[in-house]
Formats: structure tokens, sequence, C-alpha cells
């Protein structure tokens, strides 16, 4: 009997042992696939928050300063900054200055300093500025951030434009435009003409990086050329040498017939301020001006802007998928649009 009772309480602890076991190996297989399911955590995705790191605040700009003075013979000052400025944080190792992008609509670090203010410079008049700052420190090669200021929000009223020997001051400063272009007051500007355009009831425009650049090199000739003479040459000149394109002349057949028409349909031209809104309004007056800016043939264009002086220019078809991609089909649209006039 008692052989008999060991036995079977040895079968019921085997069967326990089994059932444990396919537990376990159940457990297992749920666990591997679980772990396929659910992607891997990488730590340094995440933006550590610093409960002890404070907030930024009192963000402000001072009045624009002219910094003209002779520091020596070696170095002259010339031009205009304005400073910003912030309560410093108590911890923090450095600041990081983000600036919005009108034209993008997403907010983009400008600066990293370790000072609690920075000068601006090279800036149009006019240009509009949204600012916002945040405090870090280091702990263990890792950045802990601090949370954001509130935004400053301002439209500049003067033309900055800080030089040291002729050459804009680069070192611990943000510097807006570059090489005398800006192209953040240029898509400002390119955003009102939009707005006159839906106002008017027509497509708005897209912009187009080619025809960016034969504006920047038309906003130059017009410094001694205050005219529409050079623009096919100039625009020629930058296809053929930036882009290596050299079909100035667009062809295609619609229902039987053949049309053909430069890659440039219009040409606007302004001098006398740095304001982009300045610069639109009085196109805007201007009914030959104003027509280049609300026709509703046109759909892509780009402005540019050079000491004062603007150009806009106007195409019917996507030049960059035509000069980047030599993508011809892109031209349809626009034969379409002049097979229905």
């Amino acid at each position: 009997m008692v052989r008999h009772g060991s036995l079977s309480l040895l079968r019921r602890v085997g069967v326990m042992m089994k059932k444990i076991r396919v537990k376990i190996i159940g457990l297992l297989i749920l666990m591997g696939v679980l772990s396929l399911i659910i992607p891997q955590i990488n730590k340094s995705e995440f933006t550590v928050q610093a409960a002890t790191l404070k907030k930024v605040t009192k963000l402000k700009k001072a009045k624009a300063v002219d910094g003209t003075y002779f520091y020596s013979k070696k170095k002259q000052y010339d031009g205009f900054y304005r400073k910003i400025s912030w309560k410093k944080v108590k911890g923090a190792k450095g600041y990081q200055v983000f600036r919005y992008n009108y034209f993008t609509k997403k907010w983009e670090k400008i600066l990293t300093t370790k000072k609690n203010s920075f000068k601006i410079t090279d800036m149009c008049e006019g240009e509009k500025v949204k600012i916002k700052v945040r405090a870090y420190r280091k702990k263990k090669k890792k950045k802990i951030y601090g949370a954001f200021s509130k935004t400053l929000t301002y439209t500049e009223t003067t033309y900055l434009h800080y030089m040291l020997n002729d050459k804009v001051i680069k070192k611990g400063n943000y510097v807006s435009g570059k090489n005398g272009y800006h192209i953040s007051c240029d898509q400002q500007a390119f955003l009102l003409q939009n707005e006159y355009r839906k106002k008017a009831g027509v497509v708005q425009l897209g912009w187009s990086d080619v025809l960016y650049e034969i504006c920047k090199v038309r906003a130059k000739d017009i410094i001694d050329d205050f005219s529409h003479k050079k623009l096919d040459a100039t625009a020629k000149m930058v296809l053929k040498n930036t882009f290596g394109h050299t079909e100035w002349e667009l062809r295609g057949t619609v229902n039987g017939r053949t049309y053909g028409f430069p890659i440039i349909s219009g040409e606007n031209i302004f001098g006398g301020s740095t304001s982009p809104k300045q610069a639109m309004t009085s196109w805007k007056k201007s009914s030959g001006h104003y027509y280049n800016m609300i026709h509703s043939d046109y759909r892509y264009g780009a402005i540019a802007s050079y000491e004062g002086r603007w150009v806009a220019i106007f195409s019917m078809v996507d030049v960059d998928e035509i000069v980047k991609n030599n993508n011809l089909e892109s031209v349809q649209p626009a034969l379409e649009i002049l097979e229905s006039e």
C-alpha cells in the first residue's frame, strides 16, 4: 500500500511539474512575441526635463544701438545691432535660442550661448521676429533642459547691419542674413504676396529655389540698371552656371496645338527700402506690378532683396522640377492653361 501510495504521489508531482513547464514555455513565448511588438526604448531620443533648472524669464529686447566708433586704426566698427537679454538661470551651463520661421511654420535653433544675452545683426527693417530661450546644464554627458521662456514677438524697425572692418560680426551674435541676402525677410514678403493672391481669389504661388537664385542676382543687377533689360540674360546665365540648364524656351502640344513659352513669365522690381511690407505695398499700389502679383496663370515664384532692392519673378511652371530633375511633364499644367485661354 505504501508503495502504491508513493507511486501515486510521484505521478501527481510529475503531472504538476509538466504543467509548470508548459506554463513557463508559454510565458517565454509570450515574452518573445511582445519583444517583437513593443519597440525598444532609446533613451537618447528623450529630452530630460530638469525640475531644478528654472524657466527663462524676463526675455526682452533693447533699443537698436548705433555701434559706429573707432577703436583703433586697425578696428573700425560700423552699423546697428539690437541686444536681446534675459534673467540668468541659477545652475545653467548655457542657453539655447530659437526663432520661429514664418515660412516653414517651425521653430529653429539659431544660437547657443553661455551668456544671458546676444546681439542680432544683418536683419531687414520690417522683418517679423519671434524668439524663445531655454537654459541647459550638463549631467554625465547629457544635456538637461529647463522650460522655454515666453515668446518675444516684435517687428524690427531698424536695418541691422553691424560690421567690423566691413565684415559682419558673427561671433557670439545671431546673423539673420548671409552675404547681403536675407531669405527670412524675402520669404516673409513672399507670404504677404500670397495673401494678396488669396484675397484676389487666385491660387497661391509655390516657392522656387531656382527662381530665388535668379532673383538674388537680379537684385544686384538693378543697383546699377534699374530696369528689366537684363532679366533674360541674367536668368540664362544663372540657369547655366548654377544648374547646368540651357533650355530657355519650353514647348509642348495640347489637342494638336503646339505652344512655346519662356521659363520666366514676369518680373517686378522695387528700390528704396529693406522693409518687405513696404516693397509689397508699393507693388500693390501699381497696376502693372499688382497685375503680376495676382496673375491667375502664374503658379511658382520667388522674391529676393539686396541693399533695399527687391525682385520678384513669376513662372507658369514648376521650374525646380524642370531644372533640377529634368521633369518636362511638369510643363503640362501650363500648356492646359494656354489651351483654355
